[in-house]
């Protein structure tokens, strides 16, 4: 599975990967209908890994590509626009927002 938008037409799809970063499979549901856990290091093969390994991207750089969290934050900053967040970034804001806003009322 790997992660795919149509973000050149519709924007940066940040606020949605944060989403997938913090969403999580409850153990409930994860019994009942046999869901694994979404761990940290299934979201990272989602969001990269798969493709990483797809494209053979390690094997032609010899090394993963990596940066720290800083980097990352300084990345944000130079956006166009900054690195403003819209919607829920962890699972206690998604449940505030469902019980905001019920999903299917």
């Amino acid at each position: 599975m790997l992660w795919g938008t149509d973000s050149i037409w519709y924007g940066s799809p940040q606020d949605q990967i944060q989403a997938f970063r913090a969403f999580e499979i409850t153990p409930e549901f994860q019994e009942r209908f046999g869901y694994p856990a979404l761990t940290k290091g299934l979201k990272a093969k989602v969001l990269g890994l798969n493709g990483a390994r797809v494209y053979g991207v390690r094997d032609r750089i010899g090394t993963p590509c990596t940066f720290s969290r800083q980097d990352l934050v300084e990345m944000r900053r130079q956006l166009p626009g900054g690195a403003a967040v819209h919607g829920p970034t962890t699972v206690s804001e998604a449940r505030a927002l469902a019980l905001r806003h019920p999903p299917f009322a």
